[in-house]
C-alpha cells in the first residue's frame, strides 16, 4: 500500500511540476540547440526540454520522503548516497548541454566522473572479481548506458517508455529478491516521476526530456542494472559467468541494439557515433511503415518481455548447463537479426525517399 501511495504521489507531483515548468520555461533548451533538434528528432517542431527537471526534483523529493518514513535507510546510506551524487552530476551534465551545448569531450569526462563516484561508494560490477577489471567494466557500463539513453531520445515517448519498462522489470526483481525494501520505494518514486512526464511526452509530445533527462535516466538505469542484474550470484564456473553476462544483455537489449546499429552505421560512413542524425532504430522502424505512436509501445513491450526472460533465466535454472547457453543465446541473437533486417530495410526506404525528394526539388 505504501508503495502505491509513493507511486501515485510521485506521478502526480511530476505531472504538475512539468506543467508548471512548461509555463515558465518555454524556451529552455530550444533555441540554443534548435538546429540540432531538427536534425536529430523525428518531430519537425521544437519543444522545451525541461523533462529532466521533473525527473530529478521528483527523485529528490521521493528520496527525502523515503528517508523520513524509513530512517533505517540512513544507517547504511552508501547506495542511496552514490545514486544521489552521481545522479546529481548526471543532471548537471545534461543541464549544461541543454543550456550551452558543451564540448563532447567535457561531457564524456563528466560521464566518467559519474562512474568513479559509484566506484568510490563500492557500487561496481562484480564479474571478474579483479578490482581493476571490474572497475573498467563498471565505467564502460555507466558511460555506455548514459550515451545510449541520450541517443535513444529521438522520438516522442521512446526513451521514457523504454526506461520505465526496464525499471518495472527491476521492481519485480527487487520484490522477488528482498520484498519492498528501501531501494524499492526509491525506485517506485523514480518510476512515478517517469510516468508523470510520459503523459506530456506521448505523441504529440508537448515537452521533451532533453539531455538533462536522458543523462539522469541513463545513470539511474546503469545504477540499478549493476545492483540487480550484473551482480547476480551464480556458481563459480565459466558457463555461469556467461549467464551473468547474458542477463544484463537481454534486459537492456533495446538501448543496446539502437546504440550498436547507429555506431556501426556511422563508423562505416566515416562519421562520429556521437553526432546526431536520423539513422536510429526508431527512425528506420517508422520508414518501414510502423506508426510512430506504436514504436514506443513495441520497444516498451520488448523491454518487458526481455526483462522477464532475463529474470527467469536466473530464477528457474539453478544449475547452468551448455544447452541453456545455446537456448537463451537464441533470443538476443534472433532479436538482433530481426531488427537488423528492419534497420537495413528502413535505411533503403529512407534513401529512396531522399532521392525522390531531391528530384522533386530539381523539377521545381
Amino acid at each position: 500500500m505504501q508503495s502505491a501511495f509513493i507511486l501515485l504521489g510521485a506521478c502526480g507531483f511530476s505531472y504538475l511540476l512539468t506543467i508548471f515548468l512548461m509555463r515558465y520555461s518555454r524556451n529552455f533548451g530550444v533555441q540554443s540547440r534548435q538546429g540540432q533538434d531538427k536534425l536529430v528528432r523525428w518531430a519537425s517542431t521544437s519543444k522545451p526540454t525541461i523533462g529532466g527537471f521533473s525527473f530529478y526534483i521528483t527523485f529528490l523529493v521521493g528520496a527525502i520522503v523515503v528517508m523520513v518514513t524509513h530512517p533505517e535507510m540512513l544507517l547504511s546510506p552508501n547506495k542511496v548516497l552514490a545514486l544521489l551524487l552521481s545522479g546529481t552530476l548526471a543532471f548537471f551534465i545534461g543541464l549544461a548541454d541543454d543550456a550551452f551545448g558543451i564540448n563532447p569531450r567535457l561531457k564524456f569526462l563528466g560521464q566518467l566522473a559519474c562512474g568513479f563516484i559509484l566506484l568510490a561508494f563500492d557500487v561496481r560490477i562484480h564479474f571478474f572479481e579483479i578490482w581493476s577489471l571490474d572497475a573498467m567494466l563498471t565505467i564502460f557500463w555507466v558511460v555506455g548506458l548514459m550515451n545510449s539513453l541520450n541517443m535513444l531520445d529521438n522520438m516522442d515517448a521512446v526513451t521514457s517508455t523504454t526506461a520505465l519498462s526496464i525499471l518495472t522489470v527491476t521492481m519485480a526483481k527487487v520484490i522477488w529478491d528482498e520484498g519492498t525494501s528501501n531501494l524499492f520505494f526509491l525506485l517506485t518514486a523514480i518510476c512515478g516521476g517517469f510516468i508523470g512526464f510520459l503523459f506530456l511526452n506521448w505523441k504529440p509530445a508537448r515537452v521533451y526530456m532533453g539531455d538533462t533527462g536522458s543523462m539522469f535516466i541513463g545513470l539511474v538505469l546503469a545504477f540499478f542494472g549493476i545492483i540487480f542484474f550484473w551482480n547476480i550470484q551464480t556458481a563459480p564456473d565459466n558457463i555461469s559467468y556467461i549467464r551473468r553476462g547474458l542477463i544484463p544483455l537481454i534486459v537492456f537489449i533495446v538501448p543496446i541494439m539502437d546504440t550498436t546499429f547507429v555506431t556501426i552505421s556511422r563508423l562505416s560512413k566515416g562519421k562520429s557515433p556521437f553526432v546526431g542524425g536520423r539513422d536510429h532504430l526508431t527512425h528506420h522502424l517508422a520508414h518501414v511503415g510502423i506508426p510512430e505512436s506504436l514504436i514506443p509501445v513495441a520497444l516498451g513491450m520488448i523491454s518487458i518481455v526481455s526483462g522477464g526472460i532475463g529474470i527467469l533465466l536466473f530464477i528457474l535454472i539453478p544449475e547452468w548447463q551448455t544447452n541453456y547457453l545455446i537456448l537463451f543465446s537464441l533470443y538476443p541473437l534472433g532479436l538482433f537479426t530481426f531488427f537488423t533486417f528492419l534497420y537495413l530495410r528502413g535505411g533503403k526506404i529512407a534513401k529512396v525517399k531522399a532521392l525522390i525528394e531531391e528530384r522533386e526539388k530539381l523539377k521545381k
